[in-house]
């Protein structure tokens, strides 16, 4: 493994390589696809999404990094903490570091990069692989998912975030709703040791929630056309199941597969690694074929 940064348009971007592009099998060399992992957020760096994506090296080459304004690259400016430019900066790295025809993951805010991404640059990826997303944010479906999995308390924090989003509203929807995240025992020590081991950058995460993150859909999905594979759980409090149909709908020119994972949260990967990881995997191996 090894870690280097490459300018990008006007910032330096830290990226960070975790498996080989080029791999032996028996007596002969054989090269994998390029697996491109979009961090979520926005306001934490790529080092979740690297332990989340580093069991696919088996059948990728997989390639993380830190957005603009996120962990160890450029803060850049709140100007330019916008999904046009955060997805224009993924095209350009792409390019900058010799990346062709990449499968791009995006998983949360990362998904909505990289739809964004491909609506502006759809000839560029070879295959999208979305991670709990939707086409937009629901506040009153999500405000009712948090009121049912833990109660008026966890609704009340949401609603307030979600409505007035500050330092201390952030701070209150970390410490009770972060961990209705996922539906595994356990969720609070993995989601502060997560934490804990990431670069954070609230200033980014309130800039977008007070600018952008207010319910707009996703425009420019029907001008993607290469295979799209949505990961999505059943109970996910942050992307309801209307959203993630929303989403699957908007795709009139993909190839689109949706596995929604039963017992599973925003966390799937950790809730139904079996299944998901599965999905990925068969996703991939389909490509390759094609």
């Amino acid at each position: 493994m090894f870690t280097v940064r490459v300018r990008v348009g006007d910032v330096s971007l830290w990226f960070d390589v975790l498996s080989p592009a080029v791999v032996r099998e028996g007596e002969r060399s054989v090269e994998r696809p390029v697996l491109v992992g979009v961090h979520g957020g926005p306001g934490v760096d790529s080092v979740a999404l690297g332990e989340i994506l580093r069991p696919l090296g088996d059948v990728a080459q997989v390639v993380r990094y830190d957005q603009r304004g996120h962990g160890r690259s450029d803060r850049s400016s709140p100007a330019k903490w916008t999904l046009a430019t955060w997805a224009d900066d993924l095209r350009q790295f792409c390019d900058a570091v010799g990346i062709d025809r990449p499968i791009i993951f995006g998983g949360s805010f990362g998904g909505t990069v990289a739809l964004t991404y491909a609506a502006r640059h759809p000839s560029h990826p070879a295959a999208l692989i979305l991670g709990y997303v939707g086409a937009r944010m629901d506040f009153a479906a999500n405000v009712e998912a948090f009121r049912r999995l833990g109660g008026e308390e966890a609704a009340a924090v949401a609603k307030a975030d979600f409505e007035e989003p500050s330092q201390a509203h952030l701070e209150d929807f970390v410490r009770v709703c972060l961990p209705l995240y996922s539906r595994r025992p356990g969720a609070a020590e993995y989601f502060r040791l997560r934490r804990k081991l990431s670069i954070e950058t609230p200033e980014v995460t309130l800039a977008y929630r007070r600018e952008l993150g207010k319910g707009e859909s996703i425009g420019g999905l029907d001008r993607i056309r290469c295979p799209v594979l949505v990961l999505a759980g059943e109970d996910d409090p942050v992307v309801p199941s209307s959203a993630v149909h929303e989403l699957v709908a908007g795709f009139r020119e993909a190839p689109v597969e949706l596995v929604m994972l039963p017992d599973c949260g925003h966390t799937v990967f950790r809730d139904q690694p079996e299944l998901a990881y599965g999905a990925v995997r068969s996703f991939i191996s389909r490509l390759s074929t094609q």
